[in-house]
């Protein structure tokens, strides 16, 4: 999907996008806030250098921005929380100590990786994962997800979703 088209879409569907992104992508993950979901549209969209190509389809966007945006940057673990993305069900089923959370996509795998780096322990020479979970990407169910709630009136918190994914695209 050319870059244009992908943007008129996510503005054309972007709560039921955020929606399929919490109850498909992260369902025994977390949760990802609205507003982080705009966060992560407008950095992914304004990046220099990304591993963006036309072979990001709506379907497969949201492990896209979550590994594009926070990938890279190996996020604090104060970093995740209910106002940004709460990885609550990774946590509890992980119980180890780690201080960054590590975001990949290879091989249609999606994998969260739970580590501990050089900061968090000086006598480290490099990071241990200690914790790592696969998924694999879903490539299809968005389409069917838009079309059997596309009849749902939005709410209130969806209207201003889709005013500011508008705003920023």
């Amino acid at each position: 999907m050319q870059e244009n088209e992908l943007k008129a879409y996510i503005k054309e569907n972007s709560p039921l996008i955020f929606e399929y992104i919490n109850k498909e992508i992260l369902k025994d993950i977390g949760v990802m806030s609205s507003n982080f979901f705009v966060r992560l549209l407008d950095e992914f969209f304004n990046k220099q250098k990304r591993i963006y190509d036309e072979k990001v389809t709506a379907d497969i966007l949201g492990y896209y921005l979550i590994t594009e945006v926070l990938g890279d940057a190996k996020q604090a673990f104060p970093f995740f929380r209910k106002d940004t993305l709460s990885l609550d069900e990774i946590f509890k089923e992980a119980k180890v100590y780690f201080n960054h959370v590590k975001f990949i996509i290879k091989d249609d795998i999606f994998t969260i990786s739970l580590v501990q780096t050089k900061a968090g322990v000086s006598t480290l020479d490099e990071e241990i994962i200690k914790f790592s979970k696969q998924f694999p990407i879903k490539t299809s169910g968005l389409e069917e997800f838009i079309s059997k709630n596309s009849n749902i009136t939005l709410d209130e918190s969806s209207q201003k979703l889709k005013e500011d994914v508008k705003n920023i695209l």
